[in-house]
């Protein structure tokens, strides 16, 4: 977490300062020795003990903290807390003092199988309603929750617990409790149907007791896996199974109870069809009768005038007329072969003007 500039090759700072003297020495000895120049070997004794100091003095009175970590200023001669407290980075803290390191970004407690710090977390439910004589159901809750240290309260927190890692284990004690307790609040069936509510109200009191017994805040949590009893779970799918095969029924009698409307409309509207078609038939034969009787009408009464102008035009008696329809009547039903009448009166020696004039109309013109 923090860095402390306390170490040389040689060992710690004052062993490493003395050793540096020791072969700035030699160094002197040597070019004595050798018969150099006396201002050159204090030159270098010189610079080697200056050297010695300013990294004595860098060891001792410089410290360093991560850029997301808290440092609390601690004397390490006197044991000493100081009153401030700084963010990362590298810092002049005096000779004797360091920093005491504690996370400045959120920090995850998780109860979990697998890698997690603690096991899940094993309570009971509250009593079902239904069953008041069951007082709940075992089950193991694995959630994660993550805390934020602030900045004031990081000396309440070292003074409380002595450490970071001492106080993360608190938390882990005080918020497992937290969550063990809350369960107790709620009946099984709120597990699966309304957990949002049930995480809210567990963060919701987490946070109210690390604040008040660790000074540290709740951001977040997350319920990420709920385990009940094997048996249990069993009879809670059997359950769900029936009720919702009770729902798929309860669906497809409203299904059938539509299909038999629609019958009963399709039926009522064919009603309608055979009653509009049989009143449509009625009236349209009604309406050919009366067509046909009437076409009848206008044939025979136009026959009749046309018979009247003819009879008037030929100048026919009553008598003519009757011996004319004999001849069309006969002319009718054989067509094509040649037909000889004979008329009374025909050979008198002296017709009418009429019967002269009707004589010279060929027969077949008739």
């Amino acid at each position: 977490m923090h860095q402390h500039l306390l170490l040389s090759p040689g060992g710690d700072t004052v062993t490493g300062a003395m050793e540096m003297g020791r072969q700035g020495a030699r160094r002197l000895l040597r070019f004595r020795l050798r018969g150099g120049a006396d201002e050159d070997a204090l030159a270098a004794t010189f610079a080697g003990f200056v050297f010695g100091f300013l990294f004595l003095v860098w060891g001792l009175c410089i410290s360093t903290l991560s850029p997301n970590d808290y440092g609390l200023r601690r004397n390490f001669l006197t044991g000493g807390i100081g009153a401030q407290v700084e963010r990362g980075g590298i810092h002049l803290t005096g000779p004797f003092l360091s920093f005491i390191p504690f996370p400045a970004a959120q920090t995850t407690l998780e109860w979990a199988n697998g890698a997690a710090e603690r096991p899940p977390i094993s309570s009971r439910t509250g009593a079902d309603p239904n069953d008041p004589d069951s007082g709940g159901q075992p089950i193991q809750i694995s959630c994660a929750v993550q805390i934020q240290f602030v900045k004031e309260t990081i000396r309440e927190v070292y003074f409380s617990f002595g450490s970071y890692e001492a106080a993360r284990q608190r938390y882990l004690l005080l918020a497992g409790n937290v969550v063990s307790n809350t369960a107790q609040d709620f009946v099984p069936q709120d597990f699966w149907s309304d957990r949002d509510r049930i995480a809210e109200k567990m963060l919701h009191k987490i946070n109210n007791t690390l604040w008040e017994q660790g000074y540290v805040v709740a951001t977040r949590f997350e319920i990420m896996k709920v385990h009940f009893a094997d048996k249990f779970e069993e009879s809670i799918t059997a359950i769900q199974v029936a009720e919702q095969s009770k729902v798929v029924n309860e669906y497809d009698q409203q299904v059938q109870q539509v299909v038999q409307s629609i019958e009963v409309l399709q039926s009522e509207v064919q009603a309608a069809i055979a009653n509009i078609s049989a009143g449509a038939d009625a009236t349209s034969k009604e309406i050919r009768a009366h067509a046909q009787r009437d076409a009848f009408a206008l044939k025979q009464g136009m026959k009749a005038k046309k018979y009247a102008e003819l009879r008037d035009r030929l100048g026919f008696t009553t008598h003519n007329m009757q011996e004319f329809f004999k001849i069309h009547v006969l002319q009718s039903q054989n067509k094509g072969n040649k037909v000889v009448i004979g008329i009374s009166g025909v050979a008198d020696p002296a017709p009418k003007a009429a019967d002269k004039q009707a004589a010279r109309i060929p027969k077949h013109d008739l």
